[in-house]
């Protein structure tokens, strides 16, 4: 009984010295919360480092990262732009945008108001590119020839009539 007795007690000395060990580690964090919510650090501010103000994406992103920005937004309307050669120029001109899509083929483009003039030339320098780009693609598109094709593989498909040839396999009843 008495080596029982010595292995009660030895588990209730070190449940006491863990229990103590916990509430002076509690005590500690209690005393440093009541210390930062006094001086005004609140849980939802960050508390490690309060003027840190949270990294800003540039280039293309969502509206409401843009509007993050806290700057004023403008917009402009495009019907059926081509985005990833106006996005090349937004970047090319270091200009933070978001392209939301209206409806078919219709964007409204959103940048900062002091981007104005940057927008601008970005825009000027796109749509230059684009109609060169529409003058040397003179090429007749692929679905005019692919309907032409349709078209005369009809003709011939009405010229050939079907003849069921016995000797190439067709059933005789």
């Amino acid at each position: 009984m008495a080596l029982n007795d010595e292995f009660t007690e030895k588990a209730v000395n070190l449940a006491v010295r863990v229990g103590k060990v916990t509430y002076d580690e509690l005590r500690k964090v209690a005393d440093k919360l009541i210390a930062d919510l006094t001086a005004g650090n609140y849980p939802g501010k960050n508390i490690v480092n309060p003027d840190k103000k949270p990294e800003l994406k540039h280039g293309q992103q969502t509206l409401k990262q843009l509007s993050k920005h806290n700057d004023g937004l403008s917009t402009v309307e495009l019907t059926d732009p081509n985005l990833r050669q106006l996005q090349r120029e937004m970047k090319k001109h270091n200009v933070d945008f978001a392209a939301a899509k209206d409806g078919k083929g219709k964007y409204t483009l959103f940048f900062k108001g002091k981007d104005v003039d940057s927008v601008t030339h970005a825009l000027k320098s796109y749509t230059q590119k684009m109609v060169k780009r529409d003058k040397t693609n003179d090429k007749p598109s692929i679905k005019k020839d692919l309907a032409e094709a349709k078209e005369a593989a009809k003709v011939i498909n009405i010229k050939l009539d079907k003849v069921k040839d016995r000797s190439r396999g067709a059933r005789a009843i």
